[in-house]
């Protein structure tokens, strides 16, 4: 038995007389690489280990975390969840966590052993790599790569443990010219296979673009062309509110009254998919429901919503570990999460996306990705966006708003892409958009 397993089963046995109790452990090794100034600055491990208690008696509910150090931290954990307990207001609901049932997918290939046996020639040569294949400075980078384990165990029978690896890169790129350019990728993973000779050459072709980049002039309609590094987080503040159980159960979902109605154009159809390499897939959710591959919109019409224990009849996307970062899972509690939220991929490539577009804009980057969730509406700096006239990129511009409407705009699409690329918890491909305003300085 591991350490860790002996503390999340003696934890639970300290608090097994509640009438709902459950403790969750997490383990984690995280091996970073920096680049600063377009030099290896530093590379270093961490290791954690930690544990947190709940339980509820009638509405009243405790909870409490701690580092994993020795013999005396379950009993501080329990004590400070049993005063939490103690001092809380009596609440309306009474709490209730997961109960067991059987696994219904397959283990998904979340575990890459090159990730346990990394050293630190390993991550120099990454970033070594980088750097060689981005001919643009690179003033901040890093690569984290990491292995988790975890277990959940409650009073009602759950026990399920889980085990992956996860890779987060983030990259910034900038070229000094006369006007000075900058560029940004992200990858998400599971497994050690970095694209880094196409990530450097992006943000070494962003920076410089960025730095050529004017104004745009006036106002106008045109259609918005997101790639998946801008349309990930578009969509995730919008549609993924909107199908948020936490948020249909307090009434605060765009699409709370929309199940079985149409919400998006026929072309669009997503699902979570727990059963492919994505840093959240699993075959049991961190409060220990079994996951499994759902249909969320099936050719624009709305088929479920997405629920952890707290809103009842959980889904299995109850949700405490990141898609970006190991550390901390032990210290959240629950909460919504798609596992792997996928848009069906279409049938044209970006260049073919341009090609068939009179009047738009691809963003190649904004300030901010992101849309207000209570109404889907935004009005984005963009940083670096491509106008196209006729099939043709005819300008690069800078500074200038564009606005619209996320949640409309999933009834006015264009075109989807087949460039799929994962970005954290949904994996999306480049998609076209009409509808939206571009507004110059």
């Amino acid at each position: 038995m591991s350490d860790l397993d002996f503390h999340v089963e003696k934890a639970l046995r300290a608090v097994d007389g509640y009438e709902q109790a459950e403790a969750y452990g997490s383990e984690a090794v995280i091996h970073t690489v920096y680049i600063d100034g377009t030099r290896i600055s530093n590379i270093e491990t961490k290791r954690e280990s930690g544990l947190m208690v709940r339980m509820a008696d009638g509405g009243r509910q405790g909870k409490a975390s701690v580092n994993l150090s020795g013999d005396i931290s379950v009993p501080e954990c329990v004590r400070m969840a049993e005063t939490v307990l103690r001092f809380s207001p009596e609440g309306k609901e009474r709490l209730r966590f997961a109960e067991p049932a059987s696994r219904r997918i397959d283990r998904p290939d979340v575990w890459d052993r090159r990730i346990e046996e990394v050293t630190p020639d390993v991550l120099r040569d990454i970033a070594r790599r980088l750097i060689d294949s981005c001919d643009a400075e690179i003033p901040r980078a890093q690569v984290r790569i990491s292995t988790n384990v975890s277990r959940v165990m409650n009073n009602n029978g759950v026990d399920a443990a889980h085990r992956s690896t996860l890779v987060y890169g983030h990259f910034t790129s900038m070229f000094r010219g006369e006007q000075p350019g900058e560029g940004a990728e992200t990858f998400h993973g599971t497994h050690l296979d970095v694209p880094v000779e196409r990530i450097g050459g992006s943000l070494a072709r962003q920076a410089r673009d960025s730095a050529s980049a004017k104004g745009f002039e006036g106002h106008g309609k045109l259609s918005m062309i997101l790639p998946p590094g801008q349309l990930g987080e578009m969509l995730m503040t919008s549609l993924g509110a909107s199908i948020n159980g936490h948020n249909v159960k307090y009434g605060t979902s765009l699409w709370k009254d929309s199940i079985g109605k149409e919400v998006a154009s026929p072309e669009l159809t997503m699902v979570d998919d727990p059963t492919v390499a994505a840093p959240l897939s699993c075959e049991f959710d961190d409060e220990g429901t079994p996951t499994e591959r759902r249909a969320v919109i099936e050719d624009g019409v709305l088929r479920t919503f997405l629920r952890d224990s707290f809103c009842g009849s959980s889904t299995g996307n109850g949700m405490r570990r990141s898609s970006v970062e190991a550390m901390g899972a032990f210290e959240r509690t629950p909460i919504v999460k798609p596992l792997n939220l996928t848009v069906t991929p279409g049938k044209y490539t970006r260049e073919q996306i341009i090609e068939q577009t009179d009047d738009g804009i691809l963003v190649e980057r904004f300030a901010n990705p992101e849309a207000d969730e209570l109404s889907g509406r935004f009005g984005l700096n963009v940083r670096c966006g491509y106008i196209v006239k006729n099939g043709e990129v005819v300008g690069i511009v800078n500074n200038s708003l564009l606005m619209g409407n996320m949640i409309e705009a999933l009834r006015n699409i264009e075109m989807i892409g087949s460039d799929s690329t994962q970005m954290g918890v949904i994996n999306v491909p480049t998609m076209s958009f009409s509808g939206t305003e571009l507004v110059g300085n």
